[in-house]
């Protein structure tokens, strides 16, 4: 508390975000990818765990919620049990939990609990990062959302999916050599994106402004954050769709590697 703020961070509750996701419209049976920012809510009563059972609350038991729990390629050799999320409190939180199901890839795996999350954190090791088939496609493709809470467009990979299918030329697909223990505890050689080097014409206010001048975006308020709920697959046509207009005159290439 500090005189600028004497009444200091709103408090949220577990009802607070039902009531939210209840006003955004996720309903019992959804599919859900939530990035998000506990900080940015204000204070939540029992913290990340609270958001964690909110969202499993409101899809029930023929939902699913899923996270990016990714390392950004700050694990040396990935680890699926172990290496923990750099993506926030809530997607470790979810990680953790005995239920959770986790894709083996070497920088951006996902974790899910609920009736689909073994069907859509498998297989992603042999798909590239952001294939249409990686986890976030397989939502996508089942008619899956994409929630931001506490956290703008720029926390979106559900574009990225778009980038891929267009096979942008500002992205090294498959090119960067990384590590992971495999299912049987032995160490085995794996690929990630080598990153552009440079702006993304696409990314990601024209991307957002695309997507409200077509009323694809819905949003609440949620303690001192913002919430805002997406079709997946409406991220990934209008990404895709951009990329046409977009990428052919962009000088954007991939970092060069050491």
């Amino acid at each position: 508390m500090t005189a600028c703020d004497p009444v200091g961070p709103p408090h949220v509750t577990r009802a607070d975000l039902l009531a939210c996701f209840g006003a955004l419209g996720v309903c019992p049976g959804h599919l859900v990818q939530v990035h998000s920012s506990l900080s940015a809510l204000g204070h939540v009563v029992g913290g990340a765990d609270t958001v964690v059972d909110a969202l499993l609350e409101c899809v029930g038991p023929d939902g699913t919620v899923m996270a990016p729990t990714f390392n950004h390629g700050r694990a040396d050799i990935y680890d699926w049990r172990t290496t923990p999320s750099v993506n926030g409190a809530v997607t470790e939180a979810l990680r953790r939990r005995p239920e959770a199901r986790r894709s083996i890839h070497p920088t951006h795996p996902y974790a899910a609990i609920g009736a689909h999350a073994d069907y859509l954190t498998a297989g992603h090791l042999e798909v590239e990062t952001f294939d249409r088939r990686s986890p976030l496609g397989k939502l996508a493709d089942l008619g899956g959302w994409v929630l931001l809470l506490g956290v703008g467009m720029r926390a979106n990979t559900a574009a990225h999916i778009g980038e891929s299918m267009a096979q942008v030329p500002c992205i090294g697909f498959n090119q960067q050599p990384r590590r992971i223990v495999a299912e049987d505890g032995s160490v085995q050689p794996a690929w990630s994106v080598v990153w552009r080097d440079g702006p993304c014409l696409i990314e990601w206010d024209p991307l957002e402004a695309r997507m409200r001048s077509k009323d694809l975006i819905r949003d609440a308020r949620i303690g001192a954050g913002q919430a805002q709920l997406m079709k997946a697959l409406d991220v990934i046509e209008t990404t895709f769709a951009m990329t046409g207009e977009i990428c052919p005159g962009c000088p954007t290439r991939p970092r060069c590697q050491e």
